[in-house]
């Protein structure tokens, strides 16, 4: 690769503007690195970025690489700044790094010096014939680039040659604030792209969303992938939908982790395969209404995004199917005391029952808290029971943990839980991934892994939606035919100490 650096940097010819350069720079250029970089003795600016130029040129790319970003970093209003990007770029392409390294040359190409920018557009272009660049750069390029580009072509080209055609695009995060679960997502899909014996590329999902679609819009420039598995993130899911139901509307969209409810109804063929946040309420609604013919329900959740969520999916499903809710109260999340909330609850159930001609000394009113932690469960349960309650409790995927088994003490038997966690390890899908996850050499498989695996299992398929619930690894699969989104919620109840499947009593 090194021969290569060298042959665009004698082809592009680079160099500081006359009146910056050291005098005899013409001829600096004309000797063997070596030499030059002896004669690069004073602490100038020009001088800084020869040097990082004429090492990249002695053939020391990873040296060079340090000596442009120092430039860069002591210089940042330099003219020469862009050149030395490009030096920055070329040293990153020599070592193998193509994606940072085409990531600098989109950014050389449309910035602001004229003659760097002809150079970057230029060594993209070279890197593309070479035939050497990675299957996730050659797909992330085009969005950097106009849709009038002979650009694409060569890369759509240069691309089917070298890793054929429709391959699975997995597109989730490998790099920034959630790349320990995008690469865990990524790893589940791609496996089991590898057990199919199918061609899976994997792209870093950018954070931003406008950066997301645009990147997406240029990966269709370059190839018609078989489907699409991610992005991870809801909100970054949002724009890439809108994207393929643009450009792409035919390709399915496989959303593995994305849990905002309707974000799968912005493509015709995508898929949310995670359970959405709001559908633990639902859920959690219909089972108060028909499992235990409730007809006021109590309601008690965190401010933030999963319990506002979840408990509007609860409101909105409980009053459609004729209920009412009595009571309602918000707290921070994280709160642990709940007196006050629960005294407000208790002299609302009170005066119900008053009015009814009930016991108001045996108050078991249905309370829905969809709380984010075993230990808010723990201390509501408490706190209700010092003043003379005793709830029928329903909770969330937060309360469905060992540690609520724990910290309720038995205090919480007979709580119904929703959730959409903790795989069912005696499920013989779920042994069969973790046997094939395991033999990969990895760790204990989770449910981000199991959820990647799924999805790409999914997208793989020759028919979507299944005509069927799909038995996944993480837990059963059964879309909402309207609007695409994975609706099968597990209900539990706590028994014993114990979590255990929850059926709607006989009537």
């Amino acid at each position: 690769m090194i021969s290569l650096v060298t042959l665009t940097l004698a082809l592009a010819a680079i160099s500081a503007p006359d009146s910056l350069a050291p005098a005899s720079v013409a001829e600096l250029r004309t000797l063997p690195a070596a030499t030059a970089l002896e004669r690069l003795s004073d602490t100038s600016e020009a001088t800084a970025f020869l040097k990082a130029e004429q090492t990249l040129r002695a053939g020391r790319a990873q040296e060079a690489q340090a000596l442009a970003q120092a430039f860069e970093t002591t210089y940042p209003g330099s003219i020469l700044t862009y050149r030395a990007r490009l030096v920055e770029a070329w040293s990153s392409l020599a070592l193998g790094d193509h994606r940072h390294g085409c990531q600098i040359l989109s950014e050389v190409a449309r910035g602001t010096d004229r003659g760097a920018s002809a150079q970057a557009r230029e060594t993209v272009k070279e890197w593309v014939k070479s035939g050497k660049l990675s299957a996730e750069a050659m797909l992330s390029l085009p969005s950097d680039f106009p849709v009038s580009d002979s650009l694409s072509g060569q890369l759509a080209t240069m691309f089917s040659q070298t890793y054929g055609s429709s391959p699975l695009i997995v597109l989730l995060p490998s790099t920034g604030p959630y790349a320990s679960i995008g690469k865990r997502v990524a790893r589940g899909a791609l496996l089991a792209a590898e057990d199919a014996k199918v061609k899976a590329i994997q792209i870093d999902e950018p954070s931003d969303p406008i950066e997301a679609a645009l990147l997406v819009r240029g990966m269709l420039r370059v190839t018609r992938p078989r489907a699409v598995v991610g992005p991870l993130l809801s909100n970054t899911s949002v724009t890439v939908a809108q994207e393929m139901a643009r450009f792409a509307p035919e390709v399915p969209l496989l959303l593995p982790t994305a849990t905002s409810p309707g974000v799968s109804r912005l493509s015709p063929w995508a898929w949310q395969v995670n359970v959405t946040t709001a559908q633990q309420g639902v859920e959690a609604a219909r089972r108060a209404r028909k499992c235990l013919n409730a007809s006021e329900a109590y309601l008690i959740w965190p401010k933030g995004e999963f319990g506002d969520a979840v408990s509007q999916g609860f409101r909105d499903e409980f009053e459609r199917l004729g209920g009412r809710i009595a009571w309602q109260r918000s707290y921070a999340a994280g709160n642990t005391d709940f007196r006050a909330t629960l005294e407000s609850l208790r002299k609302s159930a009170s005066e119900l029952a008053r009015r009814r001609g009930q016991d108001t000394t045996k108050l078991a009113p249905l309370v829905f808290s969809p709380g984010e932690n075993p230990t808010e469960a723990a201390a509501l349960a408490g706190q209700a029971s010092s003043l003379g309650m005793k709830p029928q409790w329903l909770g969330a995927s937060g309360w469905h943990s060992r540690q609520f088994l724990i910290e309720s003490t038995g205090r919480m038997d007979g709580t119904i839980v929703v959730t959409d966690n903790i795989p069912d390890e005696t499920r013989p899908t779920w042994k069969s991934f973790s046997q094939k996850w395991r033999s990969a050499g990895l760790d204990a498989p989770d449910r981000l892994a199991a959820l990647g695996w799924d999805a790409a299992q999914l997208a793989l398929l020759p028919k979507l939606p299944p005509a069927s619930v799909f038995v996944g690894a993480q837990g059963d699969i059964e879309f909402d035919p309207a609007g695409r989104n994975n609706d099968k919620v597990e209900v539990l109840q706590v028994e014993k100490g114990a979590f255990v499947a929850y059926t709607c009593p006989a009537r």
